[in-house]
């Protein structure tokens, strides 16, 4: 089983220093309206000792597509992740790998997918109502996206915790899992959370063999 690990909503020195622990492959960092946002110059100071290995990702919403490229020159990005109404034509002029957001209220949150061309991944996520998206902890039917992972790259997030995870991963088969809330209290990242969540994946992969 291939499936990788980004945490998102990264707002503390401390928060780089436990994600060096684990296996993770992304870092998110919230530059949107968000209890978890963060400013270009912090996330330059407190990456400087980030894990080479871990990707960062930086998460919008309906920014200017200048000041988005401009961040992602300043703070080195590698991914964009856009959760607002970006068109297919602004895709195409982030300067880094971007995933589009898709809230998913039911079958129909999926009716644009097909007009999205200059994207490299979906993220799947719970539909909310008002501005600020993510970090819900909440959950949506799985159900609705389970075939969509079979001609896209698929990021799910929404709710996903060390006791759901495995479902996400039967149901959805995502490429990656994308969690924030699920591993924090307080609105702080937890370490012991973090690392029952890589133990109930690893167990998981050991039971398939892989």
């Amino acid at each position: 089983m291939d499936i990788e690990i980004k945490i998102c909503g990264i707002k503390r020195q401390e928060d780089i220093e436990i994600l060096s622990k684990f296996p993770v492959n992304y870092a998110g960092f919230i530059f949107a309206n968000s209890k978890r946002k963060v400013t270009p110059e912090h996330v330059v100071n407190i990456t400087k000792n980030l894990r080479s290995d871990i990707k960062k990702v930086g998460v919008f919403v309906n920014e200017d597509i200048e000041k988005v490229n401009e961040i992602i020159r300043f703070c080195n990005l590698d991914i964009v992740q856009l959760h607002g109404e970006e068109s297919d034509e602004y895709c195409s002029r982030v300067e880094a790998i971007v995933w589009k957001s898709i809230s998913v209220k039911n079958e129909s949150s999926l009716i644009n997918i097909n007009h999205y061309r200059n994207i490299d991944g979906f993220l799947l996520d719970t539909y909310t109502d008002g501005d600020i998206k993510g970090g819900t902890g909440k959950t949506f039917n799985w159900d609705i996206v389970k075939n969509l992972s079979k001609d896209n790259f698929i990021i799910l997030a929404g709710g996903l915790n060390k006791d759901n995870i495995v479902d996400a991963i039967k149901i959805v088969k995502p490429n990656i899992l994308d969690v924030n809330s699920g591993v924090e209290t307080e609105l702080v990242k937890d370490e012991k959370k973090i690392k029952e969540l890589f133990s109930n994946l690893e167990k998981y992969k050991n039971s398939i063999g892989g």
